[in-house]
């Protein structure tokens, strides 16, 4: 607990059996609950799970979007945070940041990746210009300044979840949920001041660069235009 308070960490997993195990080892004593949500893997992921003490919840429509519902819906704690299975976001912070969410009164902190030297492959830097790309076209688009729109590292307060309405399934959602507790009256959000490495991940990758930061672009103008895209 922290101050008093319950926390979950939510973790969308598909095909991580690789992953899994340096991000579980990390997840400090202050966490009550780590939720792995098993998003039609054919690996072991589900067993690697289970032998850290996770707690598994299946779905079977496949997405990014659809994985984290589905790991929200079943959060009983008074906060909630996230991270990818691939090792990638240092869930080792997580009691810092929900400081930082509790001693400003927030509902909602985002975090904020910088480029990795160790990581500097063509892969890396297509993914943080497609990043930065993103996140000016939010603050463009919305007004508001989120300089990591595509941070896939969260805390924010349980009953969020009932004041947003989110609807991507995939790889939006992301943008979606801040762009969303941003805009929502009533909801105080922010950015962590201190950018962290994104380290490099383990296991085979999943996002495809292109395609995904395409269909994170077109979300982007359809959410501002009101226009629904019940496939993203």
């Amino acid at each position: 607990m922290i101050r008093n308070l319950s926390i979950t960490l939510v973790i969308p997993a598909h095909n991580e059996e690789d992953g899994l195990p340096s991000v579980l080892r990390a997840v400090p004593e202050c966490v009550d609950e780590v939720i792995v949500v098993d998003n039609c893997s054919s690996d072991g992921t589900a067993e690697v799970a289970r032998k850290f003490g996770a707690r598994v919840v299946f779905q079977p429509e496949k997405g990014y979007g659809s994985a984290y519902q589905a790991g929200f819906a079943e959060v009983r704690t008074d906060l909630v945070a996230t991270a990818d299975a691939d090792g990638t976001y240092p869930v080792h912070m997580i009691p810092d940041l929900a400081g930082i969410l509790l001693d400003h009164g927030l509902d909602f902190l985002n975090t904020r990746r910088r480029p990795d030297d160790h990581a500097g492959t063509l892969n890396n830097i297509l993914r943080f210009t497609g990043n930065f790309v993103l996140s000016v076209t939010t603050v463009l688009l919305f007004g508001r300044m989120i300089r990591d729109s595509q941070s896939g590292m969260w805390v924010f307060r349980r009953e969020v979840l009932d004041k947003v309405n989110l609807t991507s399934r995939g790889m939006p959602m992301s943008e979606e949920f801040k762009i969303k507790a941003w805009t929502t009256p009533g909801l105080k959000c922010r950015e962590s001041d201190i950018p962290f490495s994104y380290s490099e991940r383990k296991g085979k990758p999943k996002l495809n660069l292109w395609r995904d930061g395409f269909r994170n672009l077109v979300f982007l103008f359809a959410l501002r235009l009101n226009i629904p895209m019940t496939k993203a």
